[in-house]
């Protein structure tokens, strides 16, 4: 007699809340990804548990693809659960934190101790789509999800991280950002914003961030509450955008620094200095010539316009 087909078996995922009210939002939005165009999710097997010490017994007796879990829990913390994986073996598990905590050394911290990624309450379903869809295995015989491959060679190693940094930074508002080919006229643009990022232990710069003019009106006018007409207005007429908006997106860039690829174990990069060059930046075309690494991405806001952003390891 043939052999019966064994087909595929779907991702597993464990979503780790105290709240059955949130392990019901999340496992809504994460069904909803078969019939997202944009943010496309396979069929998954989803599994529940109530904290931390119950979703060890989970992974015990079989484990997921991906953890999703709250950071504040009774008996055992998502903190104390990634611990615990990381010392049980599991340290290849990707865990993802879903949290109402926003000050931002904890969120650091949750990073530092290995979640792949870090998503505040309330969360927006695309956003969580995204970042999930970015750490699931692909499947043999099964629809490949759009996940751009990482380049050889890359600035910044995970692109659903970033996504999620920006939408922490932008709140609800839709955005697309994807990976880009490399712009060789990026050296020859003269409004950019320009960030410089240095490491500890380190002398001169470690790496440089760019935002093009439109991306600088696009991240720090929404940050800032600008209209969009008169986000519109100033992309259109080709204008500077102002000193408010030019201090949103640098904290956005700032944020960045947490993404930007670790060279060495001891590297913390961080944020050095960030300004509007209203000139070509001279040694942007030899550090796009030789660098160790770089990424480059575009992004659009649908109804509002588009922009490219880049980052540079020198």
């Amino acid at each position: 007699m043939p052999q019966e087909e064994r087909l595929p078996r779907p991702p597993r995922v464990l979503i780790v809340d105290d709240s059955r009210a949130i392990q019901a939002i999340i496992r809504r939005a994460l069904e909803g990804g078969v019939d997202d165009d944009d943010n496309p999710l396979p069929p998954l097997q989803i599994d529940t548990a109530d904290d931390g010490a119950a979703a060890l017994d989970r992974v015990a007796a079989e484990r997921p693809d991906l953890v999703l879990s709250d950071w504040h829990m009774p008996n055992v913390g998502g903190l104390q659960l990634l611990q615990a994986l990381r010392r049980g073996g599991h340290a290849d598990l990707p865990v993802g934190i879903v949290t109402t905590e926003t000050r931002a050394e904890r969120l650091h911290e949750a990073r530092r101790r290995g979640a792949r990624f870090v998503l505040p309450k309330p969360f927006d379903d695309r956003a969580l789509r995204r970042a999930v869809a970015g750490l699931l295995p692909q499947r043999a015989g099964g629809p490949a999800l759009e996940v751009p491959e990482l380049p050889r060679g890359s600035a910044i190693d995970s692109l659903a991280q970033l996504q999620q940094q920006l939408y922490m930074h932008l709140g609800t508002r839709g955005f697309d950002l994807r990976r880009a080919e490399q712009d060789a006229g990026l050296a020859e643009r003269p409004t950019q914003l320009v960030a410089l990022y240095g490491s500890a232990g380190r002398n001169g710069p470690y790496a440089i961030g760019l935002l093009d003019a439109s991306a600088c009106w696009l991240v720090g006018g929404i940050a800032a509450g600008a209209s969009s007409a008169e986000i519109q207005a100033g992309m259109a007429a080709g204008l500077e955008p102002g000193p408010r908006l030019v201090d949103q997106a640098g904290r956005f860039m700032r944020a960045c620094a947490a993404q930007l690829r670790k060279r060495s174990a001891s590297d913390v990069p961080a944020l050095s200095a960030v300004r509007l060059a209203r000139q070509r930046f001279e040694r942007l075309p030899e550090l796009m010539a030789r660098n160790s690494g770089r990424s480059e991405f575009s992004l659009r806001l649908p109804g509002l316009g588009q922009g490219r952003l880049a980052f540079l390891l020198v």
